[in-house]
């Protein structure tokens, strides 16, 4: 339950609820009529480049990609990657418009000359796109930006609809924002939505509990999981304030299945979340799932299994994604703790401006 004297905690609670309103809302969003109209030509390679909530958007479309169509780099660094050149798109996401790492990346692009489209509420970015005449679609200000994600998913969606990189873009996320709202749990006044709510699946702050005090190791198995993995693990740093660590399957099993060898951590210090969409359970990944759990047996209390639910794949990911933003908030509330600042980040983001370096004192940067 939360608390009415958190109005960050509150305010959160409601951003991951209008998680379907805002995935149904971005069909409005400025700048998409002139990517309608006249569409930039990728090739075919496409580069997202951002970071964070602004960049999650390019791992979660990844199932939807038209077979053959193009492919879809995100890149979360400075610059561009050696191979891009004047022939791939340049897809430029910053919530702020002021992401130094995605900036340096339309400049490199700007350069080498790649058509660019932005995704950005303002700032440098969409100031950048105005002297340089690129579209950029613009999202509603005023929000941390990982909870602008139904804005920000809605708007590549229907960029790579525009591109024929996604197929009926506009009916997958119409559909799925109208699952997720039909799925949404109800729980009572007073008491926080646990978000779509499948059978099998526990109680948000049940599990948040569990979580509480401990070190949630994520494992994802399937294409539709992965993303879904990488977003439960910044959610739960943003907004729970809680360390995380994910592994994907297969790559798991040729490295962290050794590190978790008895006597390396206490059973009793971790819990284990497997994010599972394998397409058949039975078939050579489910038998690996299986097989890993089994050795891991003893190393972690039970595991929870989420297998994603809906009747198509943006669905399916919505579902393990609201599902996560929930249970982050809820872990917020069992420690107390509001999920909406992000100090160290604010605070690395001054001294960045400023130029220079965090002492090694201890002394907090502003303080110097």
């Amino acid at each position: 339950m939360t608390d009415d004297r958190q109005p960050g905690l509150r305010s959160m609670f409601d951003l991951v609820g209008d998680l379907p309103r805002q995935m149904l809302e971005s069909a409005g969003l400025a700048g998409l009529d002139r990517i309608a109209a006249a569409p930039p030509v990728p090739g075919k390679r496409a580069i997202l480049c951002g970071m964070g909530g602004s960049a999650i958007a390019g791992d979660l479309v990844q199932p939807l990609l038209e077979a053959g169509s193009c492919s879809l780099t995100v890149w979360r660094d400075y610059g561009l990657p050696g191979w891009c050149d004047g022939g791939d798109l340049v897809i430029a996401s910053s919530y702020s418009g002021n992401t130094e790492e995605t900036l340096s990346g339309v400049e490199a692009a700007l350069a080498r000359g790649c058509p660019v489209v932005a995704v950005s509420s303002g700032g440098a970015l969409t100031e950048l796109a105005g002297s340089h005449d690129f579209p950029v679609v613009t999202l509603p200000g005023d929000l941390p930006p990982r909870a602008s994600l139904g804005y920000g998913l809605g708007a590549l969606v229907r960029i790579l609809g525009h591109l024929g990189v996604v197929v009926s873009a506009d009916l997958k996320i119409a559909a799925a924002a109208r699952w997720l709202e039909a799925a949404a749990g109800h729980r009572g006044p007073g008491i926080p939505p646990a978000g779509p709510d499948p059978d099998g699946w526990p109680d948000c702050a049940d599990l948040a509990a569990d979580l509480a005090g401990r070190l949630p190791v994520i494992f994802t198995a399937g294409e539709e999981a992965h993303a879904a993995g990488l977003r439960l693990k910044a959610q739960l740093n943003e907004n729970g304030k809680s360390p995380a660590l994910l592994a994907e399957f297969p790559e798991l099993d040729h490295n962290d299945l050794v590190g978790w060898e008895p006597g390396t951590v206490a059973p009793t210090d971790c819990r284990l979340i497997v994010l599972d969409s394998g397409p058949d359970p039975e078939g050579r990944l489910g038998l690996r799932v299986r097989t890993t759990l089994d050795l891991l047996a003893g190393q972690f209390p039970e595991p929870t299994v989420l297998r994603p639910a809906g009747d198509q794949p943006l669905a399916r990911i919505m579902s393990l994604v609201q599902y996560g933003d929930f249970l982050s908030c809820h872990l917020a509330a069992r420690r107390g703790l509001d999920p909406v600042p992000v100090e160290r980040i604010e605070r690395l983001k001054r001294v960045l401006a400023r130029g220079s370096q965090p002492r090694e004192s201890g002394r907090r940067p502003e303080e110097s």
